[in-house]
This record gives C-alpha cells, structure tokens and sequence, in this order.
C-alpha cells in the first residue's frame, strides 16, 4: 500500500508542474496587459512592471514564480494592492471548500438512496419517475438549476435567503442543493445499474436459498459491491464541483474563491489567476489520491495493478 501511495503521490506532483507550466505560458498570451489604465503614463507602467517582476525575460520570471510556488509564495495580486495571493485565496478556501464538501456529502448520500430504490423497484413507474429526474440532473448545468432554486425557493415563496454566506445554515441549502443535483444523479444511475446486476448474481441466489430476506440481501451483500465503482466517481465528481462552484458562487453571491477567480479575469489580475487554478488543480488531484487510496481499501486487486 505505501508503494502504490508513493506512485500516485509522484504522478500527482508531475501533474501539478504540468498544470503550473501550462496555465503560467498561458496567461503570457492573453491580450492586454494587468496596467491598462489610461491615466497611467509610460513611466509609472514601466515601474509597476518593475516593481512585479514583469520587466524579466519570460524563463527567468517562469523559473522564479515556479521556485516561490514551491514555498507557498504564488505572488502579490495586482488587483488587490500589496496583498499576496496566498493570503487571498486563504481568507476564501475555506467557504468553497464547506460548500463542495456539502454538496458532495449530499449528492453522494441522496444518490445512493435513490439508486438502491431504483433497482429494487426495477421497471416500474417509480422507477421510471426517479431515472427522468437523474436524466435531467445529469443533464442541466448547475448554474440553470441554481437559477431555478433562486427563483422559486428565494423569490417566489421565500423559503431561504437568496445571497450571503456564513449568517446562518439556510444559506448554504440553496447553492449546496444546485451543486448536489449532479453528483445524485450520476450516483443514483451507477449505484441502479450495479446493484440490479448483483441482486441477479450467483452469490445473491445462493444467499436468498439459505433464507436470508430481500432487506439482508441488499444491506450485506449488493451494497457493498455497488459502493466500489461509485468510489471511483468521487474524485470526477469533485471535478464538476469545483468547476461549477465558479459561477453558483456567483449567482448566490458567496465570497469563495470561485468568485475571485471571475472577478479576476477583466481585470488580467494573473497571480490571483495562476493561484486560483493552482489550487483548483491540487485540490482535485488530492480528492483523485484520496479516492485511489479508498478504493485500494475496499477493492486489494487494485493495490496489485
């Protein structure tokens, strides 16, 4: 286990410079440039660009923010005057990382219960009603469906607070429900699918001969082996969430990291960029190890391969 942890780690760190690299040659040739202010005069963009480091030839400010990358240090934003990315993306983590945590947790627990219903009322209407609505979960992008909450549980009956964060638990139930929808879904559709196979298995036959009930069936014996290809969705999963947080941030006006990051791009504030997409990249790659990690757990023929 500690050789394939190993492995995964040094894949992971590979990746991550990859990502560095990329988005570091990228925001090079973006047009415009962080100083486009017209009051400011030749002079002063000539010193600000000093002052940033901008004035260096390209593999020379590649290399040092590369080298203060690997320290913690991912610059000073030039939005936000003499404050350093770090700190920015700190003060702003930890809400993302609450909402993405929810609405993980909640996709994944509602997902699997819809699952297990679906399959053990196999081609019936339920179930036909519970796969449309996966479909359209699968289907609708985030952002649509935290419009649609915003709209009839914010404005229209007024249920739950429409923006903010941090107040009070109701405002998280809206953007955690919008990002929630598609991890059910996909949840829902994967655990459906494995568990009809296995309550048609072999083993299951031979467990229901030795008089064991339909409710023993499921809880000890299909669960389990539906659990292990939905542990390998998390970290797809976690991808999607991070993704879509951007613009639920947006809409609900949470101040997570995912609204920096827009609000960061008219104003070509690269550090806070390259930062952002840093972090991004890590956390996903981290959620990838973590369920690598797990699956090797529940399934050993993994740690083989």
């Amino acid at each position: 286990m500690t050789k394939y942890i190993l492995k995964r780690l040094i894949i992971l760190l590979f990746t991550l410079w990859i990502v560095i690299t990329l988005t570091f040659f990228l925001m090079q040739i973006m047009p415009g440039t962080p100083f486009n202010n017209p009051h400011l005069s030749a002079q002063a963009i000539a010193q600000m660009n000093e002052t940033y480091g901008l004035d260096k030839p390209l593999w020379q400010q590649y290399l040092t923010y590369l080298v203060n990358a690997l320290h913690g240090d991912l610059g000073t934003s030039f939005q936000y005057q003499n404050q350093s990315v770090s700190m920015l993306i700190g003060q702003r983590l930890p809400i993302s990382a609450q909402l993405g945590l929810q609405a993980l947790v909640v996709g994944l627990v509602v997902g699997l219960w819809l699952g297990s219903v679906s399959a053990r009322h196999q081609n019936s209407k339920l179930d036909g009603t519970l796969g449309v609505f996966s479909t359209l979960g699968i289907a609708m992008p985030s952002f649509i469906i935290a419009i649609a909450l915003l709209y009839l549980f914010g404005y229209e009956w007024q249920l739950f607070p429409v923006s903010g964060w941090g107040d009070s638990f109701s405002e998280t139930v809206l953007p955690t429900l919008a990002l929630a929808a598609a991890p059910a879904a996909v949840t829902a559709r994967f655990v459906r699918s494995e568990m009809i196979e296995s309550l048609h298995s072999d083993y299951i036959e031979l467990a229901r001969a030795k008089g064991l009930s339909d409710k023993e069936l499921v809880n000890h014996h299909a669960y389990r082996n539906s659990l292990i290809p939905v542990l390998t969705l998390i970290g797809p999963m976690a991808a999607n969430l991070l993704t879509g947080s951007v613009l639920v941030e947006n809409i609900f006006s949470i101040p997570g990291i995912g609204q920096q990051f827009v609000s960061s791009i008219p104003t070509k504030d690269f550090p806070v960029i390259m930062g952002t997409t840093i972090v991004y990249a890590a956390m996903l790659m981290f959620m990838i190890l973590v369920t690598d990690v797990l699956t090797a757990v529940v399934d050993p023929r993994v740690r083989l391969q």
